[in-house]
């Protein structure tokens, strides 16, 4: 059974935009009441090389470690929504387009046998969408946020060939007696990682210096307007 990835948005940098962004959408220029409508000033930008290891999947007998020791995504545009709800509650929706490059190794374990594979890997161009509920209150220098609820999971689709080698080597492995290999699962592994999000309760501090001088006025006027 595959494990999802748990670092790997944060791998190919694309989790900093995703955790930002969602905190940040209580903090962006507002539309009139009840809610937001926004794109970030700073958030359409290249990151790069955020965290080298991603995963650890098992299929079978067939255990795969992936790492990325380079990469970069692009955040190519971005759509925050925001709405008010009781007790401080806010609704978030982020809705992110990116794309990304970066250096994929996989070192797969079958039968006993280790062998590496490495190889450039791409993130085609995709949008996802991440909905979700937060609290949002001010601190001094800056706002802690507090996720109610988040998605478990996000899936990315990559594209490496790295993931056609493993496809091929899974095959001619299913052959030998013994070995049991989903290849199928192996395929879906490489293609699209399942990653996790970080679980709601924890709460995140957002920096003043994040945002612009207009983001935070216009957020510090909606904490306002929506308290209580």
């Amino acid at each position: 059974m595959s494990r999802p990835a748990p670092r790997f948005l944060a791998a190919l940098g694309v989790t900093t935009v995703l955790l930002a962004a969602f905190q940040l959408a209580s903090a962006a220029p507002s539309q009139p009441e009840p809610g937001l409508r926004l794109r970030l000033e700073r958030a359409n930008r290249t990151y790069r090389d955020l965290a080298p290891e991603i995963a650890v999947l098992e299929e079978g007998d067939l255990t795969l470690r992936l790492a990325s020791p380079r990469n970069a995504v692009t955040v190519r545009d971005h759509l925050l929504r925001l709405e008010p709800g009781a007790g401080g509650s806010h609704a978030a929706e982020l809705t992110l387009t990116f794309e990304g490059t970066g250096w994929l190794v996989a070192d797969v374990t079958m039968g006993g046998v280790t062998r590496r594979l490495e190889d450039e890997v791409r993130l085609p161009r995709q949008t996802k969408t991440l909905e979700g509920r937060a609290r949002v209150a001010r601190i001094e220098g800056g706002y802690r946020i507090t996720p109610e609820q988040l998605p478990k999971h996000v899936a990315v689709a990559v594209r490496s060939g790295v993931g056609d080698g493993l496809v091929d080597l899974c095959a001619s492995m299913a052959l030998v007696p013994g070995l049991a290999v989903d290849c199928a699962g192996v395929e879906r592994a490489v293609n699209t990682l399942v990653v996790e999000l970080p679980r709601a309760g924890e709460s995140l501090v957002l920096s003043e210096a994040t945002l612009t001088r207009e983001e935070r006025r216009l957020l510090d006027d909606y904490l306002r307007r929506t308290a209580g």
